[in-house]
């Protein structure tokens, strides 16, 4: 399309360090005109979003079982013993991020690009 029927103009700011990444990118891609690396980018480029509200969760349970396993190892350098009980809880948590993970790797693996 030639820029007689480009009627419409966009302007934007960026940062320096945008400035410079665009530079750089646009230097990667081989095209010297600003203007169509940006307009390649927008008409042909991807943006891949991701929710992933497990990872959250996630997070909170590895916190959980990093906390559980201190106080358990500092109990039994103190006292020398170890309960079968104190370390369920820690398991439990650790198999539900385990099965969240899976869930995560096959939604994952389910995008297209």
């Amino acid at each position: 399309m030639d820029d007689a029927k480009r009627t419409k103009r966009i302007w934007f700011r960026v940062t320096t360090e945008e400035y410079a990444a665009i530079q750089q990118k646009q230097k990667e891609a081989n095209i010297i005109s600003r203007e169509s690396f940006l307009r390649k980018i927008v008409m042909e480029g991807r943006i891949l979003r991701l929710e992933i509200p497990e990872l959250r969760e996630i997070s909170v349970l590895l916190s959980r079982c990093s906390t559980n396993l201190n106080q358990i190892t500092r109990r039994v350098n103190s006292t020398g013993r170890l309960y079968a009980g104190e370390l369920s809880e820690t398991k439990q948590e650790l198999a539900r991020a385990e099965n969240m993970m899976r869930k995560i790797y096959e939604r994952l693996s389910e995008i297209n690009i």
